[in-house]
């Protein structure tokens, strides 16, 4: 019997700051967010840019950790405090540390599937 490989996920990302190399642990990553064709990664009250698309980083992420909830964001599940209701059935994501971003359409039933009892 032949089994596939398991994929492993992203642990870490490498960023460079004032030419500087430094290491983050993706756990300790609050969330993603596109920006051009570089990737937001936002760690507290700190941000890194790194050359990388947000479909390249979505599928190196632990699905279990990381959860899309807009085209252009990717959010640590743990860093979820809330959900709101906004306009026309939308809801705005509220982090832990008060930080809101919207959970598009196209991405609730994803979220919903993850969250459960959330409808």
């Amino acid at each position: 019997m032949t089994t596939m490989p398991r994929t492993r996920c992203l642990d870490r990302l490498m960023v460079k700051h004032d030419g500087r190399v430094f290491f983050v642990k993706v756990s300790d990553v609050d969330w993603f967010e596109a920006s051009g064709n570089y990737v937001r990664v936002h760690v507290g009250k700190v941000s890194h840019l790194i050359r990388e698309t947000m479909h390249h980083i979505e599928g190196q992420l632990d699905p279990s950790l990381f959860v899309r909830i807009h085209r252009a964001v990717i959010v640590n599940i743990d860093r979820i405090k809330e959900l709101q209701p906004w306009f026309a059935g939308d809801y705005v994501v509220i982090l832990r540390d008060g930080r809101q971003l919207k959970l598009s359409r196209t991405y609730r039933e994803h979220l919903q599937s993850r969250m459960h009892g959330f409808s």
